[in-house]
């Protein structure tokens, strides 16, 4: 039997091993996926998900009624702690926890996995024409402001300025951004996360300044967050603190900002945050197989070329359940367009998935199966060996019992 630890910390540390605290977790656990699950329906996946998962704490909704339960950072965190101290530390090392002690460490292996997922990961698309191709994708929702030189040929250096310095500039609040190579100094204010632009023509009085006659309204978020279209004001002053021009940069305008500063045109553009791949694709075609008789698609995939650094081609084709994965990407085919009945060139939408933890659940699970197998014939080898025990056992009192009677 295990010595009781008599010190705080020793009581602490046992505490956090436990049983029950692992218990306790699974059904706290339990409750926030299904009260999130239920609160999908009116704040859609990704609201639910911040604000119960990726919080310390949260004020579920439990029908009429709300509960203040622990958020999934402290759930799973102390989940892991619970794992680390109860499966590997404070266990018995015997031969017969060996296979206890391997699947707690795949479980503890993917729980890293996760972890990585959520702090590194990136999920966005790629939009190819036929003809067209790109080392580039966007985000789904994130946003950046990029500044660059209109009158570069070639070859342009951007200047970026990342949505977490300006997302917060909610209402009257502004913030100053300067770089030395820019002649100018860009001023950014009235950040909205779903905005609409709107003609002052009409208008009784705006709720926003009016620039060239547009202004932007802020809007409730969508239950989807890629279906929220930023906006924010924006003003030069040049060097000497002269003010230049004001606008509006809006999250789905087509065309960037262009002004003169420095003796230059300078374009700036609100949209979502662009990143490299260390490859690039050009969509060769567009492939949609509809069901018979009707023009809804049943099945469609892209003919991709993808170009290495090296310059080398690989013609390949990606499919709906065949993805690209190539130096930690995956791209798969997740829509097209135009829909149906809608005119234009069709294009190919490519889901992009940067998770550097890719194939640790793989892995993960493969650790956990072997941890399993060994405990399952671990047991089976003992029971059988019993068996065998006590038919040798049962034999030899036979055995003897036949050997009396023979003398007797």
């Amino acid at each position: 039997m295990a010595k009781k630890p008599t010190t705080a910390l020793g009581k602490l540390f046992a505490a956090l091993g436990s049983f029950w605290l692992a218990i306790g977790l699974l059904v706290n656990l339990f409750l926030l996926t299904w009260l999130g699950t239920l609160e999908q329906v009116d704040k859609g996946i990704h609201a639910v998900q911040t604000e119960y998962f990726e919080s310390w704490r949260v004020l579920a909704k439990a029908g009429p009624i709300k509960v203040l339960l622990p958020g999934g950072y402290i759930t799973m965190g102390l989940l892991v702690v619970n794992l680390l101290i109860g499966g590997l530390v404070r266990i018995r090392k015997t031969k017969s926890t060996v296979g206890i002690i391997i699947a707690h460490v795949g479980i503890a292996l993917m729980m890293g996995g996760g972890l990585v997922e959520h702090m590194y990961s990136i999920y966005g698309r790629v939009i190819l024409y036929e003809g067209e191709e790109s080392a580039q994708f966007e985000e789904y929702a994130g946003y950046e402001v990029a500044i660059w030189n209109a009158d570069s040929l070639g070859g342009v250096e951007e200047f970026l300025i990342p949505a977490e310095d300006f997302q917060d500039l909610e209402g009257t609040k502004s913030r100053t951004f300067q770089r030395a190579e820019l002649p100018f100094d860009l001023i950014l204010k009235r950040y909205m996360n779903n905005a609409e632009l709107r003609e002052a023509v009409g208008v009784g009085v705006p709720t926003s300044p009016v620039v060239e006659g547009h202004f932007l309204v802020g809007k409730p978020d969508e239950k989807e967050e890629e279906k929220n279209l930023a906006g924010i004001y924006a003003t030069v002053v040049a060097e000497g603190g002269t003010k230049v021009i004001d606008s509006l940069l809006y999250g789905v305008a087509r065309h960037p900002w262009v002004f003169e500063a420095g003796g230059k045109k300078w374009a700036v553009a609100l949209r979502h945050t662009v990143h490299s791949m260390p490859f690039s694709l050009k969509l060769e075609k567009f492939i949609k197989d509809d069901h018979p008789g009707i023009t809804m698609a049943r099945a469609f995939s892209s003919d991709v070329v993808r170009t290495d650094p090296d310059g080398s081609e690989h013609p390949l084709r990606i499919e709906m359940n065949e993805p690209l994965r190539k130096d930690g990407y995956i791209i798969y085919q997740a829509s097209y367009g135009p829909q149906e009945g809608m005119p234009g060139r069709p294009y190919s939408v490519l889901a992009v998935s940067k998770n550097p933890s890719d194939r640790i659940p793989w892995l993960s699970v493969a650790v956990i199966a072997i941890g399993l197998t060994w405990t399952f014939l671990a047991k089976l080898l003992g029971f059988l060996g019993k068996q065998k025990r006590s038919a040798l056992k049962a034999a030899k009192a036979s055995s003897g019992t036949s050997e009396e009677k023979s003398a007797a």
